[in-house]
C-alpha cells in the first residue's frame, strides 16, 4: 500500500508541475513589460534607422579656407636662338634645361557647395551612411620658381643660365565629395573629395641671367618679362569637419594638387652690347603640391 500511495502522489505532483510550467510560458509569451523594448509588427526597419541617428537636411554652404602648400622640383626648358654674326660663328641655338628648387607658399580660397542629407539607412540599421556632394572651389597663391639651366653646345665650354619666374596662380576646381556619417563620430564628419578644372598662371618680371660665361646685368627676357597662360589642374583631398552652433563647420584637410605643364613666350634679348635673340619659349613641366588647409563653412 505504501508503494502505491507514493506512486500516486508522485504522479500528481509531476502533473501539477507540468501545468504550472506551461502556464508560465504562456504568460511570458504574451507579456510585454516595456512596449518600447518589445516593438510591435508596425515598427519598420526604416523607423529603426531614423532613431539610430539624428537626420540632417540637405546643406547648401559657402566657405573660406587657407593654408600652406609645398611643391616638388620642376623641370624647365628655355628655347631660343642667339643671332650672332657669321664672323662670330653664326646663330647659336639654345635649348637649356634644368630643374627648380623645391619651395613652399601660402594659399587662400573660397568654396560653394551642396551636400545631400545624411542618410544612416545606406547600410541598413548599422548607423553608417555615405553622403555625396558637389562643390566649386577657387584658390590663389603666388610663389617663385628658380633654377639652373644648362645648354649643351660645342661652341662654349659652358653655357648656363639662372632663371627666375615669379608666378601668380589661380585654380578653379569642380569637386565631388563623399562624407562618412555615424553616430559615434558626434559632431565630427570625415570626408574625401576630388576634382579638376582650369588654372590661370601669370609670370611677372621673369629673369634669365647667363652665369657661365657670366653676363652681369643682362636679363635675356628684357624686352618682355611677363606672360600668362591657361592650363589644367586637379586635386584629391581628405579631411574632417566639426559642426558647431548648428550652421557652422570648421574643417582641416590634406590636399594633393596637380598643375599640368604650361608654356610661355617671353621677350627677346635687346641690349646694345649683346647679340640680339629671338623670342624665348619657356616650358614649365607638371607641378605637384602637398597642401594642408584649415577652413570655415556656413550653411545657408
Amino acid at each position: 500500500m505504501l508503494k502505491i500511495f507514493n506512486k500516486k502522489h508522485l504522479s500528481a505532483l509531476l502533473a501539477l508541475l507540468v501545468l504550472n510550467t506551461a502556464s508560465s510560458l504562456t504568460a511570458e509569451e504574451y507579456y510585454y513589460p516595456n512596449d518600447s523594448f518589445y516593438p510591435d509588427d508596425s515598427f519598420s526597419a526604416e523607423d529603426c534607422c531614423l532613431t539610430s541617428c539624428q537626420t540632417k537636411c540637405n546643406r547648401f554652404y559657402i566657405g573660406a579656407f587657407g593654408g600652406g602648400l609645398y611643391s616638388n622640383s620642376v623641370e624647365i626648358i628655355q628655347m631660343g636662338t642667339a643671332l650672332f654674326l657669321e664672323a662670330q660663328g653664326g646663330p647659336l641655338a639654345v635649348d637649356a634645361r634644368g630643374r627648380t628648387d623645391k619651395n613652399s607658399a601660402g594659399f587662400g580660397g573660397i568654396q560653394l557647395g551642396y551636400e545631400l542629407a545624411a542618410n544612416p539607412c545606406n547600410f541598413g540599421c548599422s548607423g553608417w551612411g555615405l553622403t555625396p556632394g558637389v562643390e566649386f572651389e577657387a584658390f590663389w597663391y603666388r610663389h617663385t620658381k628658380k633654377g639652373d639651366l644648362l645648354n649643351p653646345t660645342d661652341r662654349l665650354d659652358e653655357h648656363d643660365f639662372l632663371d627666375t619666374f615669379p608666378m601668380r596662380m589661380g585654380l578653379y576646381l569642380f569637386n565631388g565629395t563623399l562624407s562618412l556619417n555615424n553616430c559615434c563620430f558626434g559632431n565630427f564628419t570625415p570626408y574625401i573629395g576630388g576634382g579638376f578644372g582650369p588654372a590661370r598662371i601669370s609670370i611677372r618680371n621673369a629673369d634669365s641671367l647667363q652665369v657661365a660665361p657670366l653676363e652681369a646685368g643682362i636679363n635675356h627676357f628684357n624686352s618682355n618679362t611677363s606672360n600668362s597662360t591657361w592650363t589644367v589642374a586637379a586635386q584629391a583631398k581628405v579631411g574632417v569637419r566639426y559642426n558647431f552652433l548648428c550652421r557652422f563647420h570648421v574643417f582641416a584637410e590634406y590636399r594633393y594638387v596637380f598643375v599640368d605643364s604650361s608654356n610661355y613666350i617671353l621677350g627677346s634679348t635687346i641690349y646694345p652690347t649683346h647679340a640680339p635673340t629671338t623670342i624665348w619659349n619657356v616650358n614649365i613641366k607638371n607641378i605637384n603640391y602637398n597642401a594642408f588647409a584649415l577652413g570655415l563653412q556656413f550653411d545657408l
